[in-house]
């Protein structure tokens, strides 16, 4: 099977790339919330021409079609979490629980920050069409990978104990969404303070690490 791209052009009328990366944040951040209130199908180009205040032949310089614009939204998210993963899983020689501890407070701080567009970005991101798609999945593919990274060497080092990274490394990414999805059935319940430290202890738990003295680090 051939891989997937991990991103996919956007054809512009336009060459100035400055310009080009100035509308396209102008024309995301204007059609999130709209698509927050008004779920992707129902939010059409000239709702995003009014709300942008831009107007539609302009925005047309910089896209090509409305797709384009919910595949930015998913590539901005991506630049704003990805550097968590990256500034954790770069170190080969760091003690892989605090490495862990310090990936599950960054995403499910951002995780805080922008719920609104993750909530967004997990209920519309099925209206993408098949080749933006394809490099969204190689994209959240590749943070998984990080993740994976992280417990492979916990259990090379004996402090974790799984019988399937790969598989933890995608239910535990999957689990750190889960202020996004479903944050506020716990905004009444917890702190997120102890939201964080529930969420930890369960990660640490699957991964196999019983030592109380490990999660109180």
């Amino acid at each position: 099977m051939a891989e997937k791209k991990s991103k996919r052009e956007i054809k512009s009328q336009v060459e100035n790339k400055e310009l080009i990366k100035k509308w396209h944040t102008q024309i995301v951040g204007a059609a999130s919330e709209l698509f927050s209130q008004k779920g992707y199908h129902r939010t059409t180009l000239r709702d995003i021409s009014a709300a942008s205040k831009i107007n539609i032949s302009d925005i047309y310089r910089y896209i090509s079609s409305k797709d384009d614009i919910l595949y930015l939204f998913y590539l901005y998210l991506y630049e704003q979490w990805v550097p968590a993963y990256d500034r954790v899983a770069q170190s080969s020689d760091a003690d892989p629980i605090e490495q862990m501890k310090d990936l599950i407070e960054s995403i499910l701080e951002f995780m805080l920050k922008w719920r609104s567009e993750m909530l967004t970005l997990y209920t519309e991101s099925r209206h993408l069409e098949k080749e933006s798609l394809y490099a969204v999945l190689s994209m959240e593919s590749r943070t998984v990978r990080l993740v994976q990274t992280i417990i492979d060497r916990g259990v090379e080092k004996g402090v974790f104990n799984v019988p399937d990274t790969f598989m933890a490394a995608n239910i535990i990414q999957y689990l750190l969404g889960i202020q996004a999805m479903r944050g506020w059935n716990f905004d009444d319940q917890y702190t997120f303070k102890r939201f964080c430290e529930l969420i930890t202890i369960f990660v640490f738990r699957s991964l196999g690490v019983q030592d109380p003295d490990l999660l109180s680090r």
